[in-house]
This record gives C-alpha cells, sequence and structure tokens, in this order.
C-alpha cells in the first residue's frame, strides 16, 4: 500500500502529515519519500512565505525497523535531499513532532526552522548501535545548533532520550502536552508568516567557535573503545566538519563518513545481527489456523525468576516452582526488587506491580503444576513422571534436554532459548515460543542443543591449531583480539577438561591428544589449580613452563609438523571450523536458518560486530571457506558436507537461507 503525504491548505499557512507509525517499521521508504519530495516541491514553488507545519498521523512519526534504511539511495529522492529542501524553503518550516523520533524523522526536525515536541514524545539514536551515526544532515544540523558535545552525547548514548531530555540539549524548542502539540506549532508558524525563515531560528551553537571546539575536545577524550569507536570516532570528526566547513561541504563530508561505516564490517555485522533477531522474534508467531491455540497459565519448575517475572508483567499467571523448597523465597525476593526498581525508574505503575504481583503464587511439589496450559520445567530425579502426571489435558510441556514426542524440547544457552519440537509436538511450537519470548527470552527454532555443538567445534578447532603448531595462549589472544570475551583456553579450564571433553565427544567432535593429555595427567582445570595453565594464586592464568616442550612432544608423537599460525589464521581456521558445524546442523536439520546459527554462536560469545560464523562464511567467501575445511579435514576436523558444494554451484550464500 502506498505511504502519502497529505497536504492541506490554511488561510495562513501550509499542513503536511505524514502517515502515522503504523508497528510496520517502513519508516521513511521510498514511497513515502516519494510523497514528501512532490509535496514539498509544489509548495516551494509557489512564491511567498507562507509557513509550513509538518506533523504526522496518529501514532507517531514513521520509525524504520532497520535505521539504515531510511538513508537508502534509490529512485526518490533520498531524506538528504529532502531535508535540504527544507532547511532551504526560503519560508518558516515548523514541524510537531510525537512519537518516536529516530533517522528520517531527526534528520527532517533538524532542518526546520523550529522544533515542537508532544511532552511523551521520545527521541533515539538507533543508528549507533548498528556501528553508524544519523545522516541525512541530521548530524550536521544538531551539532551546528546544540553544539559537538550535545550531538555527540546523543548520538553515542545507546539509549532513549525523554522530550524533557532532549529540549534541554536542543533537540527540541518546546514541549506541548495533550494534543495541543499542532496547534501550538501552527500558531508559531502563523505568528511569523511574512518574516522569513530566520525569525524563530534558534541561536547556533557554531556562533562561539572556541567554546564549541573546547566542548568538542573534551567530549572526543569521552569517546568510549570496543568495536563501536570507528563510528564514534567519525561522528566527532563530522560535528568538527560542522564547524569548520561550509555547509555543503559539511554535509558531503557526514555523507561519506557515513558510507564508509556502512560499507566496513563492524557495521554490516551489526546489521545482519539485527536482522535475523528481528526474524528470530517473528518466529514465534503462531501460524495459519493455529490462532485458537491460547495459553494463560504458566508454570516453571527449576527456572530462572527472571522468566517468571517476564511472564507475569506480560499478563500471564505464573505458578513458580522449585525442586528445593528453599530457593523460592529468594526468587520471589528477587523479583520483588526489580519491580520495585521499575516502579522507583517510573517503569512500572505501583497499580499495575499489584496486578503483577497478584499473578505470581508459588508451587511447593510437582503436584501444584497441575491446571497450568504450558510448563516449563528442569525435572530433577524422580520429579518428570509427577509432572507429566499433573498435566491436564491439551497442555504443553517444555522440557530441558531431550523431549518425548508429544513435548518440546527447550536448550538454554543463556541468551537464546533454543526450541525443539517433539514429533507430535509442532502445533504448539510457535504458541511456546511466543510465550517464552513475552518471559524476554530470543527464541529459536532448532535441534536440542545446537549451542553444545557449535562449543565442542570452538574447543575443538582451538585444539587442532595448537596441535598444527600455535601456542594455547595465542590462540586465546588472537581469539579475545577479535572481540571473544574469553580465549577457548581459558573457557576450558573454568568449565573443567573432563566436562569439555565429555562435551566434544557427545558432539561428534572426539578430544585429541592435547586435551586427552591433560586429562590423563589430572591437569583438569582451574579447580584442579592445572590444566590448560597454571593458576598459583586460583584465578591469574600463568602459561607452565614445561608446556613448549610437552606441546613438542605431542606433536612429534602424531607425526605433525609445527608451523607458526600467525594470528590472522588461527581467526580464520575457528571461525571456518565454526561455519563447517553449522552448514552440517542446516543439512542435518538441527538448524532451520543460517542465522539461527549465528545468533546461537553469538549466545556462546562469538563477539556480535562479527556477525556469526555464517555471516564470516558469507565474508570469506564460500569458496574459500570450503578450501580451507578442505585442508583441516586432513588435520582431523570433519570434511565439509554437501551443503557447501550446493550453495556454490549456485552461487548462493548462507545469507540467502534466511529468507
Amino acid at each position: 500500500m502506498t505511504r502519502r503525504v497529505k497536504l492541506q491548505r490554511r488561510e495562513r499557512s501550509v499542513l503536511l502529515t505524514l502517515p502515522g507509525e503504523d508497528g510496520r517499521g517502513q519508516g521513511f521508504d521510498a514511497d513515502l519519500r516519494q510523497s514528501l519530495g512532490g509535496a514539498l516541491d509544489l509548495i516551494l514553488s509557489e512564491s511567498g512565505d507562507t509557513p509550513v507545519l509538518i506533523r504526522a498521523e496518529a501514532g507517531g512519526w514513521p520509525v524504520a525497523a532497520d535505521p539504515a534504511t531510511d538513508y537508502a539511495e534509490d529512485e526518490a529522492p533520498a531524506l538528504s535531499h529532502l531535508a535540504g529542501l527544507i532547511a532551504d524553503a526560503g519560508r518558516p518550516v515548523v514541524v510537531a513532532l510525537s512519537g518516536r523520533i529516530s533517522g528520517g524523522a531527526l534528520a527532517l526536525a533538524q532542518a526546520a526552522s523550529l522544533r515542537i515536541a508532544h511532552d511523551q514524545a521520545v527521541f533515539a539514536s538507533p543508528e549507533y548501535t548498528l556501528g553508524l551515526f544519523p545522516t541525512g544532515g541530521g548530524l550536521v544540523r544538531l551539532a551546528q545548533r546544540a553544539g559537538a558535545a550535545s550531538a555527540l552525547a546523543f548520538v553515542t548514548s545507546r539509549r532513549d532520550w525523554s522530550a524533557q531530555e532532549a529540549m534541554q540539549i536542543g533537540l527540541c524548542e518546546a514541549l506541548v502536552s495533550d494534543e495541543a502539540v499542532e496547534d501550538v506549532a501552527l500558531d508559531f508558524a502563523q505568528a511569523v508568516g511574512g518574516r522569513g525563515p530566520g525569525a524563530i531560528q534558534p541561536k547556533s551553537a557554531a556562533s562561539e567557535p572556541e567554546k564549541y571546539l573546547e566542548d568538542l575536545a573534551t567530549a572526543r577524550r569521552g569517546l568510549t573503545g570496543g568495536a563501536l569507536a570507528p563510528a564514534a570516532q567519525r561522528a566527532a570528526e563530522v560535528a568538527e566538519a560542522a564547524l569548520l566547513l561550509p555547509m555543503d561541504e559539511a554535509l558531503d563530508y557526514e555523507a561519506v563518513a557515513y558510507s564508509d561505516l556502512a560499507e566496513g564490517e563492524v557495521s554490516t555485522a551489526l546489521r545482519h545481527v539485527a536482522r535475523i533477531t528481528h526474524r528470530a522474534a517473528r518466529l514465534a508467531a503462531l501460524p495459519e489456523g493455529q490462532q485458537h491455540l491460547t495459553i494463560a497459565r504458566v508454570a516453571l519448575w527449576n527456572q530462572p525468576s527472571e522468566r517468571a517475572a517476564g511472564l507475569i508483567a506480560a499478563g500471564y499467571e505464573v505458578v513458580l516452582g522449585e525442586s528445593d523448597p528453599t530457593g523460592l523465597e529468594p526468587a520471589f525476593t528477587a523479583i520483588a526488587e526489580a519491580q520495585e526498581r521499575a516502579v522507583q525508574a517510573g517503569r512500572l505503575d505501583p497499580a499495575q506491580r499489584e496486578a503483577d504481583w497478584d499473578r505470581l503464587s508459588a508451587a511447593l511439589e510437582c503436584a501444584a503444576l497441575a491446571g497450568a496450559d504450558l510448563v516449563v520445567a528442569t525435572p530433577r530425579d524422580g520429579e518428570l513422571p509427577q509432572i507429566r502426571a499433573g498435566l491436564k489435558p491439551g497442555a504443553v510441556l517444555v522440557l530441558d534436554g531431550a523431549s518425548g514426542p508429544r513435548d518440546l524440547a527447550l536448550s538454554d544457552s543463556g541468551t537464546v532459548l533454543e526450541l525443539t519440537a517433539g514429533a507430535q509436538a509442532g502445533q504448539w511450537l510457535g504458541a511456546a515460543g511466543r510465550v517464552l519470548q513475552d518471559a524476554g527470552a530470543l527464541v529459536i527454532h532448532a535441534g536440542p542443543g545446537l549451542g553444545v555443538w557449535l562449543e565442542a567445534a570452538l574447543f575443538a578447532a582451538a585444539e587442532r591449531c595448537v596441535m598444527a603448531g600455535a601456542a594455547p595462549e595465542a590462540v586465546d589472544r588472537a581469539m579475545v583480539s577479535f572481540g571473544f570475551a574469553d580465549g577457548p583456553f581459558v573457557l576450558a579450564d573454568r568449565i573443567g577438561i573432563p566436562a569439555v571433553m565429555e562435551w566434544m565427544g557427545h558432539a561428534g567432535h572426539p578430544p585429541g591428544v592435547f586435551f586427552t593429555f591433560l586429562d590423563l595427567e589430572g591437569q583438569t582445570g582451574r579447580a584442579a589449580g592445572r590444566g590448560v595453565y597454571r593458576y598459583e594464586d586460583g584465578a591469574t592464568p600463568a602459561v607452565p613452563s614445561d608446556q613448549p616442550a610437552i606441546l613438542a612432544a605431542l606433536r612429534a608423537e602424531a607425526g605433525v609438523g609445527a608451523t607458526t599460525l600467525p594470528e590472522r589464521e588461527i581467526v580464520a581456521r575457528i571461525c571456518a571450523e565454526l561455519a563447517g558445524e553449522g552448514a552440517m546442523a542446516l543439512q542435518w536439520g538441527r538448524a532451520h536458518r543460517a542465522g539461527d546459527i549465528d545468533l546461537a554462536a553469538i549466545a556462546l560469545g562469538f563477539p556480535a560486530h562479527r556477525g556469526g560464523p555464517m555471516f564470516q562464511a558469507d565474508r570469506a567467501g564460500l569458496l574459500a571457506t570450503r578450501k580451507r575445511l578442505r585442508a583441516l579435514a586432513h588435520e582431523g576436523a570433519p570434511a565439509p558436507v554437501t551443503l557447501w558444494d550446493v550453495l556454490i554451484r549456485n552461487g548462493r550464500w548462507f545469507s540467502e537461507l534466511d529468507a
């Protein structure tokens, strides 16, 4: 459906009304930009200085699900062009801001003569979380008006700003409550009719260049490092250009800086993660014809208290139980404390808190779970038969680990829940997934233990790097430099070498001679004081002095000619093996989308700004990655499955399997 701008002529003004945000996340797409451009061209082609008011319908200004799409270059007028028309209108242009103001809305608002916001409006810069900054002229104009420090504080904050906060830093000039925002904005526009656009233009921060540059220098020192550091630094450069360059050149500089970031690995990866996360959230929707499946009462057995808190906040009746009843008191206390913090922060109404609390009850034994529409349980010894016996007809049982034909299996890897249907439970997959998402989890539909298989592949690949010639600390250093919080061998020591070996064997990655040697020697990890590393103070890993000699002997016994592996080669080998494991999961039905594999890997510690192993395989090239996997197969790695051949032969990518 085409989205159009409504144009109305008043006695002393022109009113442009944008379609309201409808929840589809289309933002300023090509249709809307084309319509807005036509309306502006028509108005500006007429003589006179009649003021223009731009507003949005109910729902607020358009918001894109992917903020980068607002800045698309296509057949429609670019957002930067539309902002330029507003800025150079030759007449006052006032915007009445409502809803969520970001992306295209922010760029157009900053180009206007005056910004009046509803006091419940919210301002945000989601571009930064994607390794970008607002463009379309939005950052340049905001910096010129509000100052570089305020502009950078807003752009890099990674949070929502209330209308009151936004006005304090210059994102808008006035706030209006209730429904009067349009009337007040129109009064402003009409009051300055005939006096030109500059009559109501606020004072520019760029008029005090020394203070501007001092504030910019201070703001630069406060910018954070990490994966988003390039975006922050480029935003600071744009803010500096806003002062030092003529407007046209400053806008060009902003556009080039944005384009450089958008084409880089970090932003490409983060936008990929945002897309697959959005797709995963949609997977829990009920299939056509299953809308009659409803879940109102949920029972949780040995589950996190956060899950219960999320469900009662979403309106469900919740029964929370523990195998050890003494664990219930701290769980209920944690929920109450979280609610109190939300009340104090203004995120939760006290009356709503009471209503939520009334929907929460305790279960001291398995029998108390009866009557629930959905039971999510991690049974202890002997509890599963009791839980099954208490299920009411038609109720759904979600179990950690393996499931029966009428059950759903749940594998929890921290931030991602893997949900799998038994042979006769497929109809409940969508409904149960939706409930778990309401509890605050990100749910993917995958075979049980996908995360375990990926983690086993990580350990196996790291061990192969060591046997090929890399020192364990070099492998850890390479993966931390790549973005992992911990290297695989530090992680293995923390988990315990025997447990790691058990996971590897279960997942089809039998441990090699290095892990086997450590286990036989009783060097089982940090708890034992020595594993891959030595832990003399109980926490800090140190390289054992005899490790190089031990590794040399193990390699010689295995007939391996050790070579030095550069950091880039270590990362490439491990990423390739993780992608190989992901391809096997897709071919064997343990996963249904390549993006779900990336999400599962990220939940295990793969850096989000690297996109995940399947994203890395696409980026490196499937042909090159398959070649690397074939070479690694000679060192004991699994050979690449036929899915690689099929994709390469047809010129396809893993990302296309998410469509």
